[in-house]
């Protein structure tokens, strides 16, 4: 899908912008805008979709993205309103903010390689989210001079992770023609709010973009890597996901809450996506979870439970 294009304005005075996303008064979306940005997600859960990836994201997710690459988050407690207004510190810059060269000098290597490996995508561990939440809590209460430092100060402590996951596919490129942006939006919007409803079908979305079904499919593979209904079972699967981790409720609801329409369906989309059946996703978790709370909080939604892999 072709996302939405923002244009940014940075606030008179200031080199970047910084907000919380809570306060934003614009409907969430896919979109992309040629700013870098680092968003943290103190509390919460939801779907997180960064280029082609398709993610289930909760407390402490800490991501950069690089310039132009479409991305949204789609909060489970605003699932379905206009306006996702779940809390979230964003940041949002220009790779030159500071001059052409500044990330030239020597003592940037490590942050320049980092903002181009942020071009697909950069998921960091909940251990760092947590230091740099910190930081980012105090920067809302500085003055602008200060938070420039804080979070030259941000960057240079994120290039130094050698954990970070990468997001969108290798080959995943960014969308250029903007012929169809409005068409594309609005089937965005629409799969987002209705992706749960077992009856949605290729031909409800064809209808939707107000094209025949073999020239939307063409044109929703093109612009995703994936057909309709792949994208369609990988957000229902995230979503599922979720319950799995975060309630007691039976799988037989959970397929249904999820919006699959059977559970043979449920079972064997939840396996290709996953490599598990969804009875083992949730012993696993638990298992990891009762391990780690002997000693300190289960960490999920990262390394071998984050992305791609199984969540």
């Amino acid at each position: 899908m072709k996302p939405a294009f923002e244009k940014l304005l940075t606030p008179p005075g200031q080199s970047f912008r910084f907000f919380n996303r809570k306060t934003l008064t614009t409907a969430a979306r896919w979109h992309s805008h040629p700013e870098i940005e680092l968003t943290y997600v103190e509390h919460g859960s939801g779907t997180r979709i960064v280029g082609d990836n398709i993610s289930s994201y909760r407390d402490h997710d800490l991501v950069l993205l690089g310039p132009n690459l479409p991305h949204t988050w789609q909060s489970d407690e605003f699932q379905g309103r206009k306006l996702d207004l779940h809390p979230a510190m964003v940041i949002q810059f220009r790779r030159e903010f500071l001059g052409e060269q500044f990330f030239e000098a020597p003592e940037f290597s490590s942050v320049r390689a980092m903002l181009d490996d942020s071009r697909r995508g950069l998921l960091f561990s909940p251990e760092m989210a947590r230091r740099i939440g910190d930081r980012l809590s105090m920067m809302m209460h500085e003055s602008p001079g200060v938070r420039l430092v804080r979070l030259l100060d941000c960057l240079l402590e994120l290039a130094e992770c050698q954990q970070a996951e990468r997001l969108a596919s290798l080959g995943f490129s960014v969308p250029t023609d903007s012929h169809a942006e409005g068409r594309t939006q609005k089937i965005c919007a629409f799969i987002g709010e209705h992706y749960r409803n077992p009856d949605l079908t290729h031909q409800t979305l064809a209808d939707e973009a107000d094209m025949n079904p073999s020239a939307f499919s063409r044109f929703f593979r093109e612009r995703t890597g994936k057909t309709a209904m792949n994208y369609i079972a990988e957000m229902r699967v995230s979503l599922a996901c979720r319950l799995l981790i975060n309630t007691d409720l039976p799988i037989t609801e959970i397929y249904e809450a999820s919006g699959f329409a059977n559970a043979s369906n449920f079972n064997r989309q939840f396996r290709r996506f996953r490599k598990l059946s969804a009875r083992e996703y949730r012993n696993l978790h638990r298992a990891v979870a009762g391990k780690a709370s002997l000693s300190e909080p289960a960490e999920m939604g990262y390394s071998e439970l984050s992305g791609n892999q199984l969540m």
